[in-house]
């Protein structure tokens, strides 16, 4: 079975087992056969390995599918997501002591690192790309339920609600607390915590939901009449972040935060982000009018050429100072670089937003097979062994790092996070 044959048939019902969709996605997935070899604390996963509990949750998000009477890609992405939302304790699964010295294995972050490494590499299977965004959401916040309900959850679960479909969410922790051995408290723990979950996105109106932002944009929008495209969406992006926050509670303060700007004007930074061959460059074509900072360029500008890594610490000095002297001019500046770690774009970032700067992240997501091909292609390649570390580092973009974040596909289609 092709990988791109998967979304189709667990679509119309077919009951696919673990092993079967493994076998289908193990060429593009090298971490999925590891997960037989990964351990689990038995202390909560009884049944063993990381495979054998995969398994069971994909036997169980099957039964919980048939429940719900889900269908298409609905019932496409639990599976798929069933399958995969372990995948990352196969990078972050270490022994580590607890409280009473006692050695206990732990995966700390696995769910955002699994995401990460399967973010560009199932471009490669073909899935239509709001199929392939359900799966990325609910592997990343497979393990995000408590935390949207400790503290203020009026605000926690629409937070949550904005970054993952909540019904396919709660039906893959459901699946998650009952593919064990023993459904001993923490399994427990995990199906009580999704049906608060449930029952509190109900009440606040942001159950299965297309949008859950909605109210709050239209009602920002109707305070803002006269705004540009660009301060609407430096106005939303600053007043969501904000509100999940608690630094504001109305759309009117968002409204009022943005008067300045408007007032004023205020600058714009984007920052592209891929891996060498996605595509930067394209994109980078089409803000023609803006003042472009390119790493490669300046690497060229000081050293050797434009892969010359010895003149780094030169290079990214003068690259800052370059956005500073763009921002203060209230201009559009364009980062031009891989940009693949959050820590790398979080310090680009942090420039834009010391000068009330309209920030947004452009992704040029490519398939691995396309962006290698077009590095093999060129007069200077970046050596495969490169390449590969690249896509091994990469740490996907969350929706909060930026006012906008767009993902670009080699179509032209172009989703926002």
């Amino acid at each position: 079975m092709r990988a791109a044959e998967l979304p189709a048939r667990l679509g119309a019902g077919e009951r696919l087992s673990f092993a079967e969709i493994g076998a289908a996605l193990s060429a593009l997935l090298p971490l999925l056969p590891q997960l037989e070899h990964t351990p689990q604390d038995a202390r909560w996963h009884a049944e063993g390995n990381v495979a054998v509990h995969s398994a069971w949750v994909v036997q169980e998000a099957h039964a919980l599918a048939d429940a719900a009477d889900l269908s298409g890609p609905d019932q496409a992405a639990l599976l798929l997501a069933a399958a995969l939302h372990d995948i990352g304790k196969a990078l972050t699964t270490r022994e580590e002591a607890d409280e009473a010295g006692d050695l206990r294995i732990r995966s700390p972050g696995h769910a955002r690192r699994g995401r990460d490494d399967l973010a560009y590499r199932l471009l490669d299977a073909g899935w239509p790309a709001d199929l392939l965004l359900d799966v990325l959401r609910l592997v990343a916040e497979h393990h995000s339920l408590h935390r949207a309900l400790d503290g203020n959850l009026e605000r926690g679960v629409p937070a949550l609600a904005r970054r993952v479909p909540l019904p396919l969410l709660t039906l893959l922790a459901r699946a998650d607390a009952r593919g064990r051995t023993v459904l001993g408290e923490d399994a427990r723990q995990g199906e009580e915590t999704a049906d608060l979950l449930e029952l509190a996105a109900r009440e606040l109106g942001v159950w299965n939901v297309t949008d859950p932002a909605a109210a709050f944009q239209a009602e920002l929008t109707a305070l803002l009449p006269d705004a540009s495209p660009d301060l609407l969406a430096l106005a939303l992006g600053r007043g969501l972040r904000d509100w999940e926050a608690g630094t504001i509670h109305t759309p009117h303060e968002a409204a009022a935060r943005a008067q300045d700007a408007a007032r004023y004007g205020f600058p714009t930074l984007t920052l592209l982000c891929g891996p060498s061959g996605s595509g930067k460059s394209t994109l980078a074509a089409h803000y023609s009018d803006a003042h472009l900072v390119s790493l490669d360029a300046l690497r060229a500008q000081l050293g050797k050429d434009h892969t010359d890594q010895s003149v780094n610490g030169q290079v990214m000095q003068a690259a800052r100072e370059a956005v500073r002297v763009g921002l203060r001019r209230k201009g559009h500046v364009v980062w031009d670089a891989g940009s693949l770690r959050r820590d790398q774009r979080s310090q680009v970032l942090a420039l834009g937003e010391a000068y009330g700067a309209l920030t947004r992240i452009e992704v040029a997501w490519t398939p691995p097979s396309l962006f290698s091909a077009r590095n093999a292609a060129r007069r200077q390649p970046v050596p495969a062994a490169v390449l590969s570390a690249q896509l091994n580092s990469l740490e996907f973009p969350d929706m909060a790092e930026a006012h906008t974040v767009t993902l670009h596909l080699v179509d032209g289609e172009a989703w926002t996070m």
